[in-house]
């Protein structure tokens, strides 16, 4: 059973939701807020008339009525955590990316400075290409 055909039954007296409270009802047609004994001035040092007690069967399936709603209650919740727990993450995540984006930039303009400066200060060094000159030896007398 759905909480949509829960709470369609409203016209049955043995089960219907009062402002968040479970109206326990009674063969008889009689209702009660599940306090025992009354409180309702039946006279006679509150002994009036006895309160019948529902079917076992009907008891437990408006139990089990009431931790379905109570299950899907706490599973909305859940759920809406959940949302809120994952945008945060995505907004962190976001915010990482833009600085490690951002300390990338700043460590290339640092290196391309550093290399600028190196440059500077380098001393030219030529570099002279050995030639080599052929020269004629006497290894061998004629």
């Amino acid at each position: 059973m759905t909480l949509e055909d829960f709470l369609a039954r409203e016209d049955d007296p043995r089960a219907t939701a009062v402002e968040g409270n479970m109206v326990v009802g009674f063969p008889n047609g009689t209702e009660g807020v599940g306090t025992a004994g009354g409180g309702r001035g039946g006279g006679g040092g509150g002994r009036g008339r006895k309160r019948t007690l529902m079917d076992p069967a009907d008891r437990a399936a408006m139990q089990r009525q009431k931790r379905m709603i109570k299950n899907r209650e706490s599973a909305a919740r859940s759920r809406e955590r959940k949302q809120a727990y994952i945008a945060e993450l995505e907004a962190q995540v976001a915010e990482l990316e833009e600085e490690h984006a951002q300390l990338l930039r700043e460590q290339e303009e640092k290196n391309q400075k550093r290399l600028k400066e190196i440059k500077e200060q380098a001393v030219a060094v030529v570099i002279r290409k050995k030639t080599q000159d052929l020269r004629r030896t006497n290894s061998m007398e004629w």
